[in-house]
């Protein structure tokens, strides 16, 4: 028998529920309403990608008013260059010119989001991937796959026409490889990477600093990038993309340039170019990841966060890979479409992305390339080189100069050195001049630690062995200079009219050989800056109480 207690505990029960769902439909029927108001959650994209996401954000309100924290939620997309972006983001403030503030920022990739790291909110996740190619003509890019051309092969090919008639590729000359900088260049960067990597033997990497300042690595880059110069200038990545669609042949100045592979899909999806392909060299490969990074800034709030988070795990989902896919991007779970006879092959191992110092370097490479050289050094040796300069003395600072200059030297330069002596002549050859080994390499770098100084100070005679035997053996496939570091006043008149009956005797336009003159220490010579004027080269007067300014000249002479 049911009792009247029992009855109203139940009345109590029921009311409670109907009272909760009431306050349940109630808390929904709030925030429904967007208390708080209207948010756009604004993100930042790589133009790349921007159309997709701009895709995604419609969608992602097309099944109704996105509500967070009682806002009312959209989203807009802001096409900007992911370097521009990452240096705005790496300051105290945004710069308005680029758009408006964003709460999410999808750069090209992990080396972007790596330069502002102290302005993203936990690790950036990968939205979608696309590797490095070279948009090359549809014939010259069966021909590389049949050659089966890898990253490190792209330095000779740029530059000898044997070694693409060893390759079969006789018929294209030498491989006209633009490499656009700038604004939306980033492909150029990853491709001096991979090149990098391939040169120095790394495998996967990371390229490290060390690495990549390797003489094998530096002579790589910089072959590329003489190569490239001959082309004349480029535009963007894109410009150049479309200057090469236009004449996609062998009479064409430019037979190639890295490109995003997406990049290249949607220009042939588009119909923007055409008679193209993309071929990816055989080795380890630059992917580019376009993360998604929420911003730690100050005028991102919880809700933006929040907003840019739930955005970012709706466009993750495998159920939107076909929109990224739609726009040529690679995702975990799908491929694009073929684009004409674009093969979007397989990539197996993917190059780690390195510090962003280390793109920092291979770009200035490529904006000054090393040049191979032929070099006689002249190094004063008398015993005022023992004059203190800086934390040691002349001589030291020398030594250590003409080291930091051999190791940035070209390994295709040709180096070797006379010193002052007591001798006869007054001097001796101290290096062989020859191709620049790593044991010629390690010679001059070293030969200057524990040499003897001398009280005779020949520097007209010692210039004038060196200048005769160098217009002698000249070299015309390299520049041909004579390179003098002297501190000493040399009395010898007799001497120094020698010197100008050499230079005057020997000096023409079918060899030119340019003497530069580096003198330490605040004096003059009129002998030397005569010498170095009649023969188009330079004179330069350096302080050496900061022997940083030495290295960096020699640096620039013998490179």
């Amino acid at each position: 028998m049911v009792t009247l207690g029992v009855v109203l505990s139940l009345l109590a029960v029921l009311g409670w529920f109907r009272l909760r769902d009431n306050i349940d439909n109630q808390a929904t029927a709030a925030a429904e309403t967007c208390v708080e108001g209207d948010t756009v959650l604004h993100i930042a994209a790589d133009p790349l990608i921007a159309p997709a996401l701009t895709e995604l954000a419609e969608q992602w309100t097309d099944g109704g008013v996105r509500v967070i924290r009682d806002h009312c939620v959209t989203a807009e997309i802001t096409a900007v260059d992911s370097l521009a972006a990452a240096d705005t983001l790496g300051t105290d403030a945004w710069d308005p010119t680029l758009g408006p503030e964003p709460a999410l920022w999808v750069p090209l990739d992990t080396r972007m989001s790596a330069r502002a790291a102290d302005a993203i909110d936990g690790t950036p996740r990968s939205l979608a991937t696309s590797p490095v190619v070279l948009a090359v003509p549809t014939d010259l890019g069966r021909a590389l796959t049949t050659a089966t051309v890898r990253w490190q092969d792209l330095p000779r090919l740029q530059n000898d026409p044997a070694a693409m008639r060893e390759s079969g590729l006789d018929i294209w000359g030498t491989l006209g490889l633009a490499l656009p900088t700038g604004t939306e260049t980033h492909a150029t960067t990853l491709a001096l990477e991979a090149v990098t990597a391939a040169t120095t033997g790394i495998g996967a990497g990371p390229v490290t600093l060390e690495q990549a300042a390797t003489p094998a690595a530096i002579t790589a880059v910089s072959t590329l990038a003489l190569g490239a110069d001959t082309l004349g200038a480029v535009g963007t990545t894109a410009d150049t993309l479309a200057a090469l669609g236009t004449h996609p042949d062998t009479a064409a100045p430019i037979h190639a340039v890295p490109v995003i592979e997406q990049q290249l899909h949607r220009a042939l999806t588009d119909g923007q170019v055409r008679g193209l392909t993309g071929h990816l060299p055989i080795g380890v490969a630059p992917v580019v990841d376009f993360p998604t990074a929420v911003v730690d800034a100050p005028w991102v709030d919880e809700t933006l966060a929040r907003a840019a988070a739930e955005f970012t795990d709706y466009a993750r989902r495998p159920e939107q890979a076909g929109i990224l896919t739609a726009h040529g991007f690679r995702t975990a779970d799908a491929v694009p479409e073929p684009a004409g006879e674009l093969p979007l092959p397989r990539v197996d191992t993917v190059l780690a992305p390195p510090d962003p110092t280390v793109d920092d370097v291979l770009v200035a490479l490529r904006l000054a390339p090393v040049s191979p050289r032929k070099v006689t050094m002249v190094v004063d040796t008398s015993t005022s080189m023992g004059t203190p300069a800086g934390d040691g003395t002349r001589l030291t600072a020398t030594a250590g100069a003409v080291r930091e200059a051999m190791r940035r030297a070209s390994i295709n330069s040709v180096m070797g050195m006379y010193v002052f002596a007591d001798t006869p002549e007054g001097h001796r050859v101290a290096v062989i001049r020859d191709g620049l080994t790593a044991a010629k390499r390690a010679a001059m770098s070293s030969i200057l630690d524990d040499i003897d100084l001398v009280d005779r100070e020949p520097v007209y005679a010692t210039l004038t062995a060196a200048y005769r035997d160098a217009v002698d053996n000249y070299d015309p496939g390299r520049p041909n200079s004579v390179l003098v570091v002297v501190d000493s006043d040399d009395p010898d008149e007799a001497a120094a009219r020698d010197l100008r009956a050499a230079i005057d005797e020997l000096s023409s336009p079918d060899t030119p050989v340019r003497i530069d003159v580096v003198v330490l220490g605040d004096r003059a010579d009129l002998v030397l800056e005569q010498a170095a004027e009649a023969t188009d080269g330079s004179l330069t007067v350096v302080d050496t109480t900061d022997p940083a300014d030495l290295t960096d000249l020699l640096r620039k002479l013998t490179s």
